[in-house]
Order: structure tokens, then sequence, then C-alpha cells
């Protein structure tokens, strides 16, 4: 028998490589927004960290001596449990929890009953996606377990790169999460124009010489440390800027500024090249998305003017981003999924700018008393993982209503960006 319980539902890296020991956090470090900055170092006998909370709903099913396969909704993780591993039908639980693994990865889980031991060990898999590696390579990525000691350890895993899968086998249940062993921090963020962003690549992982030594040993197991630990600037190649502004680059830390005004490409990347023993091993991306907080419009190609006093909210099915000053209201809206690229339409696809009450543009024109929508995209970077929401859009032909007497119909292109806070985080 399978059961979903219910719970409360909010949002929530393995080249088992090796890092450098713990080194303190510099001024420059990027300030603290949800990538696990801050100040201090690490321990190398992994880092304490709290439990998980409950974070989902709670999937159970019964297996017996003949053995059986527990997938959680999503496919995220498959539990397959081998026969003879438990020796009278035993029912089990995957309960999603809040992630404090150092260099976790969306949300971890805990597996229950905890105290069963198994006569043969059960095998974990956990699915990555091409989503994972936006920021990062799959070399980087891992699983871990957490302690009675709270730390959490990295196990030898088997990676399959063109399946996307890791898995480890283990005879107990406990507290189990998908990991970045290396990271570039903070992997996303957004600027003012103008405005620095101090940028650090980071480890969880100790060792000395070789950076790239996969753990595939089952049953080897390596204590994750502080999230705060940085690269050995030895591993640094090199570092590149896509787009525009300047960044200046110093071992495994760099500074990146800002162009005076909102880039044409945008977010702008900043990537590092990762190499151990003299070999290129991986590449870690961070982007910065360069807007000024309100939603920003520029009409027929003119220079971009900014709307203040901006929000957002994310609920079931539909998304949105508003501003308000001087009289003019702007307004974005999308349904379906929170990020992407979305094409223009009449009910679920919009933009809106209202000029006080004398003009109006929308993302439909009007063509033989048609509601037709324009050409452009939507595109919808972030949507508040780190306070947060962000994206762009272009209307080819936005339609505009001037109230005048007669009233004058017409269409123009219209570029923007909106960056705003959003305020709903944790309560969809």
């Amino acid at each position: 028998m399978e059961r979903i319980l219910c719970f409360p539902l909010i949002f929530s890296a393995m080249i088992f490589s090796q890092c450098s020991k713990p080194q303190p956090e510099n001024p420059g470090d990027p300030p603290g927004n949800g990538h696990g900055n801050g100040g201090g170092g690490g321990r190398q006998n992994g880092a304490p960290m709290p439990k998980g909370t409950p974070n989902g709903k709670v999937y159970s099913k019964k297996i017996g001596m003949a053995g059986g396969t527990i997938e959680y909704p999503g496919a995220r993780l498959t539990i397959n449990i081998p026969a003879g591993a438990v020796d009278q039908e035993t029912e089990f639980f995957i309960q999603p929890i809040t992630n404090t693994a150092p260099g976790g990865k969306g949300i971890a889980y805990r597996l229950q009953p905890e105290g069963v031991t198994f006569r043969k060990p059960a095998t974990l898999k956990f699915r990555y996606t091409a989503d994972d590696l936006q920021a990062t390579f799959a070399a980087a990525l891992g699983i871990a377990t957490q302690k009675a000691d709270g730390a959490w350890y990295g196990l030898g895993a088997i990676q399959n790169e063109a399946a996307k899968t890791l898995e480890v086998k283990t005879t107990h249940f406990s507290d189990w999460s998908f990991f970045e062993a290396i990271s570039l921090e903070p992997g996303m963020s957004a600027a003012d124009p103008g405005q620095q962003v101090p940028l650090v690549v980071k480890c969880v992982l100790p060792g000395d010489d070789d950076l790239l030594v996969p753990l595939t040993k089952e049953g080897q197991e390596t204590a994750l440390l502080d999230p705060k630990t940085h690269l050995d600037a030895k591993f640094i190649e090199k570092w590149t800027l896509l787009g525009t502004g300047q960044l200046a680059s110093t071992g495994n830390s760099a500074k990146y500024t800002a162009p005076a005004k909102i880039p044409a490409t945008n977010p702008v990347v900043v990537s590092v090249n990762v190499k151990s023993n003299g070999r290129a091993v991986g590449i870690l991306i961070a982007r910065v998305f360069v807007a000024p907080e309100g939603i920003s419009v520029s009409i027929a190609g003119g220079d971009y003017t900014t709307y203040g006093n901006s929000g957002g909210r994310v609920t079931t099915g539909e998304s949105f981003a508003t501003a308000q000053q001087g009289g003019v209201t702007a307004s974005v809206k999308w349904q379906g999924k929170t990020t992407g690229q979305f094409s223009w339409d009449a009910t679920n696809i919009l933009f809106l700018l209202n000029i006080g009450t004398t003009k109006t543009y929308a993302q439909v024109y009007n063509s033989g008393g048609k509601a037709v929508p324009s050409p452009g995209k939507l595109h919808v970077v972030e949507t508040g993982n780190f306070g947060w929401m962000l994206g762009s859009f272009e209307l080819e032909k936005s339609g505009y209503y001037i109230f005048s007497t007669p009233p004058t119909m017409g269409t123009t292109k219209i570029n923007g960006y909106f960056r705003v806070k959003r305020l709903n985080i944790g309560t969809e």
C-alpha cells in the first residue's frame, strides 16, 4: 500500500573533490543572500549543522522480504530495497526536509524508519537535471548524509552522467542530501548599474594536492566542511567575464563592477575554469542581473525609465511584478511555470503600462478590430530564491492607446527589465 500524508509545503554537489584548508572570509566576500555566504572559517573534522525541518508531503510504502522500490513523487529520489534486506514487512517513509548540508541543493530527505539496519544494503539514487548544472559541472555533485554529531558526510557514489544520476548504498536510513562540492558564490545576484559584486570560489570537502578524486569506494566517507571554506587558489585556472562591465580577480576571489547602464545582455555571466594536476576539470558559473530596483522600460529605442514602489508575488499558477510611481503604473503577469520564456497572449501572459490617464501600452495590438498578441518574449530569470524576482521582456509591436479626441491607436517597440522584491516568499 502506498500513502501520501500531507504536511505544510514550502520551497526549499560527486566529485568528491579536495579543497584547501578553511580560510577566514575576507571583507570582500559576497553579502549573505541565501547562498551560504558570511564570515568565519570551517573545521577539518566537519561542520555541525542543524537538523532539517519537515518541508513537504510524507510518502510511505510497505516492503517485505521480496524487496521493492520506493520513488518519491517527482522522481528526484528512488530507493531500491533488495530482497532479503528486511525479514518482515516494513513501512518505509520519505519526508522532505529543509536542506542544511554544506553545499546542499534543493530539498533534503529524511528516510525512516531510522533504527532499522538492513541485512543487505539499499541503493539510493538521486536524479539531477540540466538546471542543476547551470552553475557547475556534473563531477562536482555528490550525496551526503547527516550523522548524530550534526556533521554531514559525503559518501562514495557512482555517477552516470548520461542518465544524470548518482547512486550510493547504505544499510540504514537517516537524513540525506544532494550537494555541490565546489561553487562560485553568489551563484545568482542582483546589482544596480555601477555596483560592485564580490565573488569567491568555495569548497566543502577537505584535501591536499589533488582536487578531483572521486571517492567511489563503497563505504568511504568524507566530512563536509563549513560552507564558507574557500577553494585553494592553486586550483583556479582563469576567470572570464561574458557581458558588459569589469572583472578584477585574484586567486579564488574576484570583484565584478556593473556598467553604468543596464547592459544589453542580462544577466551578465562570470565563469571560473577549475584545474587539477595540470588539466581542466570543469567550469563554475555565476550570473549577475544588472538593473535598478523596479520596472525599467524603453519605448521605441529610447532611454530606460525606471518605475519604483515595486513588488511581486508568486502564487499557485500565477506570478506578477508591479510598480507604481508618479502616476505611472507598470505590470507584468504570467501563468504556469514560474521561470523560463513565455510568449505574449491575450489572457495569460500580460504587459501593461499606464502613463497617467492619457496613454496605455499593452502586450496586444489592434488589427482589424481584433486583439493580436505582440511578437516578442517575456524572460523570467528568478522568482525569489534570494528575495528578488528578475526578468526581461520585449514587445515588437506593443499596442498603445492615447486618450484623445479622437483617440489614437498604434504600435511601438518596447524593451524592459524588472527587478522587484518578492513579497510572499514561503507562503505560496
